[in-house]
């Protein structure tokens, strides 16, 4: 699909951005639950009988490993032809949890609940996929904008909700959050259409034999490119409401801090789509878009850093600084819409949804190892942010060394 004459006619039809948006309000509503559950376990804690930071601990680790195991789910081709029955299935392990956490009053229930929860970040390789078919290269950053820059919008989201709810329990404010969650996958089965074209390609490779995802080395060299973002965006995600706590801010504070994070990391999503895309205007093969891209997702990893190091420089001095911290630190989400931009321009058609899904298990790895660290640490706050400098700092590194090397797979 390189060719610059020969674009499916999906990719001409405004419908195309219809399609963007209501990915991203999915995207949103599952997205509720990652910070939701930060902001409501106090009382949450207090309904189990344990302590707040334990709870915390358990329910943000359990969702993480969750982010990780999602991606075996469709790495061997699962999903490839079956789009829409790959979200179906992310949005049951996502809703069905949410109204049972409010009346499973067993701890390791709970935890095993919220490690489902976590399977629906398989929508991120799915619907890389299925956009794919309706966007033109120089067009997918800003339709995966919609979706990915959903990640954060939806953690803000998790931030005002339960603020909202403050006059109910958490268990009505659970139920409350699932019905939003419900009513957003009604919305995008509603009108949901997979790009016919891309579809009959799909099938008709499907029938071939290929070789195997796992032996192009995009797929690793994709994969560890994001481990820092990974890393570093569902650590932010799950700890910021308990590294604001400790610096002794109020939970309004504190869920403003979440919510500034939020938007900031929408819009951010969105300049980094807008940007990668006319970078990669004009470009036709593999290499040049890959390298196009590159460019901002290595500034998106500075930015990451950045934001890290002004949290342990000077959050503690003032909210203000704070809140600065947080918005520097989400312009991370420059980096996804880029990457996740890519699989259909450097995997052959028949390994698009293989490779998205190989790459997605292999970065998201961080999404199991970098929580759980950061859990352990906690009572070294520096050490935690500390962690997520260096790692961008390798990632600015890897990405300038990427753009200079010969890959053989261009």
């Amino acid at each position: 699909m390189n060719s610059q004459d020969n674009y499916p006619p999906e990719m001409s039809k405004s419908y195309r951005w219809v399609m963007a948006t209501i990915s991203g309000l999915l995207m949103t509503t599952s997205f509720i639950s990652l910070t939701s559950f930060g902001i409501l376990s106090p009382q949450i804690a207090t309904t189990f009988h344990i302590n707040n930071n334990t709870l915390t601990v358990l329910g943000v680790d359990s969702f993480s490993i969750g982010l990780f195991v999602a991606f075996f789910l469709g790495h061997g081709g699962l999903f490839d032809t079956r789009l829409k029955t790959g979200v179906l299935v992310s949005q049951i392990f996502l809703i069905l949890p949410q109204f049972i956490i409010p009346v499973s009053y067993n701890l390791y229930f709970l935890v095993a609940l919220r490690f489902f929860q976590g399977l629906v970040i398989m929508l991120l390789a799915l619907f890389s996929l299925q956009l794919s078919g309706w966007f033109r290269p120089e067009e997918r950053a800003k339709s995966l904008a919609f979706t990915l820059g959903a990640i954060t919008l939806g953690s803000a989201a998790g931030g005002i909700m339960p603020r909202l709810l403050s006059s109910v329990s958490w268990q009505e404010a659970y139920y409350i959050t699932g019905i939003v969650m419900v009513a957003g996958a009604v919305i995008y089965f509603i009108f949901v259409k997979d790009a016919s074209t891309l579809r009959e390609d799909l099938k008709k490779e499907k029938k071939q034999k290929h070789p195997s995802a796992w032996k192009n080395p995009m797929t690793w060299i994709m994969g560890g490119i994001q481990l820092p973002l990974t890393w570093t965006l569902f650590s932010v995600g799950g700890f910021l409401p308990s590294y604001s706590e400790h610096l002794g801010y109020s939970s309004t504070m504190t869920s403003d801090v979440i919510i500034v994070w939020g938007f900031t990391g929408f819009v951010a999503a969105f300049v980094g789509a807008i940007i990668g895309d006319r970078l990669t205007r004009g470009k036709v093969t593999g290499r040049e878009i890959f390298n196009s891209r590159l460019k901002i997702m290595t500034l998106a990893d500075f930015m990451m850093g950045f934001g890290a190091l002004t949290m342990i420089l000077f959050g503690g001095i003032s909210y203000e600084w704070l809140i600065l911290a947080a918005m520097i630190n989400a312009f991370l989400m420059m980096f996804p819409p880029n990457y996740w931009a890519l699989p259909g321009s450097i995997f052959p058609i028949y390994m698009v949804g293989a490779g998205a899904f190989g790459m997605g298990l292999i970065s998201n790895s961080a999404d199991a190892v970098g929580p759980l660290v950061s859990s352990i640490l906690t009572s070294n706050w520096d050490l935690v942010f500390g962690i997520m400098v260096t790692l961008s700092f390798i990632g600015v590194v890897g990405n300038l060394i990427l753009m200079k090397v010969k890959l053989k797979s261009f």
